[in-house]
């Protein structure tokens, strides 16, 4: 802990990966809504090892409150395809990632990555908050890993092993296989759909951008930054497009592999 009370945190996560991303802005959010964590002080930066969060709160305390509000999410169907309705968690109503706000017409995002027949609730939301494990240790919860269940497709490293063969895990068999970790998909839809408006993050088909700071700023912020919404602050920025392999541009399963730094 520093002079000023307050702890400067590094979680290792990974720029390049855009479910490491949207958790880093999980945290942020997080952060800026407890009142133990001096919110007005909080800030947080990306360096050469992971995101940094400087805050009130210790490290048990900020994963404490991340599992409790991803295990309060909860998928709230509407009327039509499998992606129609919204998430809600502790009280309020988030938005859905999966429908295209765009005036191209296209009515999905390229964060709807699952096939038509899955269900956000039984064959994600639900299986994945089954397998998670509370913070304790703290240190080991960003890092759980589990196999057998299915993933929001944000993770870089879920399927990599068949995709970048040119094929998926489903198609191959080893989609059981698949390494899942259940906190880093419950932060990423959840930061999908309360933290920060996704569906600006859209540069084109099937695609995504987002930006990465160097320099600290306050956590209220961050969905302004990650966005590259914020004039003047030095940043990366990174380009993603969804891809599902073999199965071509009407796959059914998609999912997000490393990002490509465009600048």
């Amino acid at each position: 802990m520093s002079n000023d009370g307050l702890h400067q945190l590094l979680l290792p996560l990974d720029e390049r990966n855009l479910a490491h991303v949207l958790s880093a802005v999980a945290f942020a959010a997080l952060t800026s809504r407890s009142p133990d964590a001096r919110p007005g002080e909080s800030t947080c930066w990306w360096d050469e090892r992971g995101f940094v969060l400087k805050t009130a709160l210790g490290q048990a305390a900020l994963f404490g409150a991340a599992d409790e509000f991803v295990r309060s999410v909860r998928w709230v169907p509407g009327i039509g395809g499998k992606e129609q309705g919204t998430f809600a968690a502790a009280g309020e109503v988030g938005s859905n990632p999966f429908i295209s706000l765009a005036d191209d017409g296209r009515a999905n995002s390229p964060f709807k990555t699952f096939a038509a027949n899955q269900n956000p609730a039984d064959h994600l939301l639900n299986q994945q908050r089954d397998r998670l494990k509370p913070p304790n240790p703290s240190d080991q919860w960003l890092s759980q890993l589990e196999t057998g269940i299915s993933s929001w497709g944000f993770d870089s490293r879920v399927g990599s092993h068949a995709y970048d063969l040119g094929f998926s895990s489903n198609e191959e068999g080893s989609d059981k296989l698949d390494p899942i970790y259940p906190a880093i998909e419950l932060l990423s839809i959840a930061a999908a759909s309360f933290f920060a408006s996704v569906q600006a993050w859209q540069s084109g088909e099937n695609a995504a951008g987002y930006s990465i700071w160097t320099q600290p700023i306050s956590v209220s912020l961050v969905s302004y930054a990650v966005a590259g919404r914020l004039g003047g602050l030095p940043a990366r920025r990174y380009h993603v497009k969804n891809h599902g392999g073999s199965y071509g541009s009407g796959a059914g399963f998609k999912f997000f592999p490393e990002a490509t730094l465009q600048s």
